[in-house]
């Protein structure tokens, strides 16, 4: 404990500072009491009194008070300004008590006093730039706690943030007035931090509704002729071809060579075209046997013509592979997912298929892609009503052509699917129940190969059979549509769902009317 008489009055001057001695200059003690705020303390009797931060309050005692002891001098400062009335000054965050003797020793009474932050500054500039917002203010030791209920998410983050502010402009206060009071600077002690109880009210879970609607459309047309032909005479052979031929190399059978002598009787050579004879080694090729002509096999694989002439000098084969196509595809997804403000939500109606990654030792693992479709939304609501959404949307789909992977140091290969995929994602503000397009696409390709046969391909009618052409079109429209909505709780009962209409079906209804389920 520290004591204090009515001869400490000068020091404790020098230490209240510049605002004591301008309030001192008012003249009497009953002037200063109805410029600050003051508190009665009867003699005998003990009393609690919350004093703001670098703020005072004013003490009016019954007896003429001789001494007074401060618990804790750091956190509070007690001067005796009158016989009747003391001076307490608010100097650090946190509590002490004070207590008061009579110039005959006898004790008056005792203060417990808390130091707590000035909230009326704080309330007031709450009240200024949020009007109508139920927020309330309190001190719990070093902190702030901001309680009540916001209309918004965005008022109570305001409402922090000001606080904020407000802790550390104190912090900034203390630091200055510490070091002016010290030759010594001293790190201040920290201020402690804003607790957030502020309750959002009205209606805080979104419920984003997604559309997404594609159609795609894709004509093909076909015309591939192939055919092949080979005239043979006495002194050679030609032909034509469309759609692509091998000539397999002559090989001679290594038991019998031309020109060599076996058992006293000389083999003859080999008449070659030009009437030359030819000694060659055994298994050596020699030339392209045009005799043994091997066109590629024709195919047709869903529609055409064929046919063939033969006789004993000529052959004609000929295969026309025509088609046409109209393929439509349609896509209709109404994902509806629900989640609190501030809160990500994330959906996905598809599947996963597997992809083998190469690792160490020749080892391959295998990872999972994710494909249908998906969706991920992040929603805010503001302060009128309106919500702020972070969407992203994908469409992805497996497609029947897959792509054959050899991973580096294995022998194994792996057939992987295709995947085709459209994503959006994009930041919309929209009010409860308004629609807005997060993406649209409309695509139109062509594409088309010509393939003749030089010269005779361009002949009209009959360069059909010499060429092989295709043409393709595809035209893929896809519209992705967002809808928020403040969403609340419903009774149990008003609830429907997809499953509550169907009845199994009886003996009757499968066996002999062939249902499967109970009309």
């Amino acid at each position: 404990m520290k004591n204090k008489g009515v001869s400490g009055m000068k020091s404790k001057f020098s230490c209240a500072g510049m605002l004591l001695l301008s309030l001192l200059c008012f003249g009497s003690g009953a002037a200063l009491a109805q410029q600050a705020s003051f508190q009665q303390l009867p003699t005998g009797a003990s009393i609690d009194m919350a004093v703001p931060l670098f703020k005072s309050r004013v003490v009016i005692v019954d007896l003429p008070t001789g001494r007074v002891a401060v618990g804790n001098p750091d956190v509070a400062d007690v001067v005796v300004v009158g016989p009747a009335q003391l001076y307490v000054l608010g100097k650090d965050i946190g509590t002490t008590n004070v207590m008061f003797w009579s110039r005959e020793n006898r004790l008056i009474g005792a203060i417990n006093v808390e130091v707590v932050h000035d909230l009326d500054g704080l309330k007031g500039k709450l009240h200024q730039l949020l009007p109508g917002e139920a927020i309330e203010v309190h001190s719990a030791q070093r902190s702030i706690v901001l309680s009540g209920q916001a209309t918004s998410v965005t008022a109570a983050d305001a409402a922090v943030r000001v606080a904020e502010a407000y802790l550390a402009q104190l912090q900034t206060a203390k630091k200055t007035k510490e070091f002016e009071q010290s030759t010594t600077a001293k790190s201040p002690a920290a201020l402690g931090q804003v607790i957030n109880l502020i309750e959002v009210g009205g209606s805080q879970q979104v419920m984003l509704e997604v559309k997404i609607a594609e159609i795609a459309r894709t004509e093909i047309k076909r015309l591939n002729a192939q055919f092949n032909m080979i005239r043979k005479g006495v002194s050679g052979s030609f032909g034509g071809v469309n759609g692509g031929a091998t000539f397999p190399q002559v090989v001679f059978p290594s038991q019998t060579l031309p020109g060599t002598v076996v058992n006293g009787v000389l083999v003859p050579g080999v008449t070659i075209p030009g009437g030359r004879q030819a000694i060659l080694p055994g298994d050596a090729p020699w030339g392209p046997a045009i005799n043994e002509f091997m066109p590629n096999a024709a195919s047709i694989p869903e529609s055409g013509l064929f046919g063939s002439f033969l006789n004993s000098n000529f052959i004609f084969n000929l295969a026309i592979d025509a088609a046409k196509e109209n393929n439509l595809a349609k896509i209709l997804a109404e994902p509806t997912l629900t989640t609190l403000t501030g809160r990500e939500a994330k959906f996905l109606s598809g599947g996963e298929f597997p992809i083998p990654v190469p690792g160490q030792n020749g080892q391959t693992t295998v990872e999972f892609k994710q494909f249908g479709v998906g969706v991920t939304f992040l929603p805010v609501v503001l302060s009128d009503g309106r919500i702020n959404l972070n969407v992203n949307v994908s469409v992805s789909d497996l497609v029947e052509s897959t792509l054959v992977l050899t991973p580096v140091g294995s022998t194994q290969s792996f057939a992987v699917p295709r995947l085709v995929e459209r994503s959006a994602s994009g930041v919309v503000e929209l009010a409860d129940g308004q629609t807005m397009g997060l993406a649209g696409l409309l695509n139109d390709n062509l594409n088309e190969v010509v393939k003749k046969f030089p010269g005779l391909g361009s002949l009209p009618i009959l360069g059909a059979l010499f060429r092989s052409q295709q043409y393709q079109k595809g035209q893929t429209e896809l519209v992705i549509l967002v809808t928020p909505h403040l969403a609340k709780p419903v009774a149990r009962g008003s609830v429907t769902l997809p499953t509550d209409k169907f009845k199994e079906p009886s003996d009757s209804d499968f066996y002999i009317w062939g249902r499967t389920e109970h009309p």
